[in-house]
C-alpha cells in the first residue's frame, strides 16, 4: 500500500513518521508535504493509497486541513485516511467525518493505533472498494 504523509515537517518527526509507517513491508511511504496545494497536487499524480495527514489543532476550525481531507478523500478511488491529531483534541471534532474502516482518527505518538488504521485501511483497498466492507 502506498502511503502519502501530509502536515508534518521536515526533520525528526517526519523520518520517525516514515520509518515507523515502513517497518511493516505493506506500506510504502511514497511522499510527503507540509503545505496543502503540495499535498492535492502530489496525491492526484500518485493517488496514494492512504493519506497520513496530521492535523495542528481541530479538523473543522483548519479550512486547510479540510480542504486537503476533501480532496484526498475526491480521489478516484479515494484514498483512505488516517487523522493524526492531539491528545487534547476533542474526539467530537470528527465525529461524521470517521467513517470505519475508510477514515480513522489516532492520536499522535500511538504507534499500534496508526498501524491498526492502516491495516483496516489497506484491507479495504484490497477489496478494490475503500468505501465497502470487505
Amino acid at each position: 500500500m502506498t502511503v502519502l504523509l501530509v502536515g508534518v515537517p521536515e526533520g525528526a518527526e517526519l523520518e520517525l513518521l516514515r520509518s515507523r509507517i515502513q517497518r511493516n513491508p505493506h506500506f510504502r511511504v511514497i511522499s510527503h508535504a507540509h503545505t496543502p496545494d503540495i499535498a492535492l497536487a502530489h496525491a492526484r499524480i500518485l493517488l496514494p493509497d492512504i493519506t497520513v495527514l496530521t492535523l495542528p489543532g481541530n479538523l473543522r476550525e483548519d479550512p486547510t486541513a479540510l480542504h486537503v481531507f476533501q480532496g484526498v478523500r475526491a480521489l478516484d478511488p479515494p484514498s483512505g485516511v488516517v487523522l493524526r491529531t492531539r491528545a487534547d483534541t476533542p474526539p467530537d471534532d470528527l465525529d461524521g467525518v470517521t467513517t470505519d474502516g475508510a477514515v480513522h482518527h489516532v492520536r499522535a505518538g500511538d504507534e499500534e493505533g496508526l498501524m491498526r488504521a492502516l491495516r483496516t485501511i489497506g484491507l479495504r483497498r484490497a477489496s478494490c472498494d475503500p468505501d465497502q466492507t470487505p
